[in-house]
């Protein structure tokens, strides 16, 4: 303690001037530092504010993701079955027991119209997404002349 001696009354009169100087300076820059509630300009409730916006903006974010979420997995779960259950009309209808009998020419035009308005309507389930080119599947025809 002998160190403290040393300095002058003068001394220890600076030392407190700079210390409440250092004090009011961090009580003008954030109030609460030096445990106040006074907030002349307002900082506190407008961080506040702030805040409360940006929590609001990132809880509508994430309810807006989770819906996306749930729909594009409830899309691909929906386009997985349809698929699964097109391949197996397939599979069933190649293997029937009258999968080569020659089809009357009507019927097949019919049948080509249900599976184009199909692929119109949902395009991703279609082997060949353009209607116009699954024309070229070979169905037998029956023939008139024959």
């Amino acid at each position: 303690m002998r160190y403290l001696r040393i300095i002058t009354p003068t001394g220890w009169f600076v030392i407190a001037a700079v210390a409440v100087v250092l004090f009011g300076l961090a009580g003008l820059a954030r109030p609460s530092f030096l445990g106040l509630k006074f907030d002349p300009f307002g900082i506190d409730a407008r961080k506040l504010d702030q805040l409360t916006d940006q929590v609001s903006v990132m809880e509508r974010e994430a309810t807006g993701n989770a819906e996306i979420a749930i729909a594009s997995q409830t899309f691909h779960t929906r386009e997985v079955v349809i698929r699964d259950l097109a391949r197996q009309a397939e599979i069933e209808a190649r293997t029937a027991s009258d999968a080569n009998t020659p089809l009357d020419p009507d019927r097949v035009a019919r049948i080509r119209a249900a599976d184009n308005r199909l692929c119109i309507v949902a395009p991703s389930i279609c082997p060949n997404p353009d209607p116009a080119a699954s024309s070229t599947d070979t169905v037998p025809v029956a023939d008139d002349a024959g």
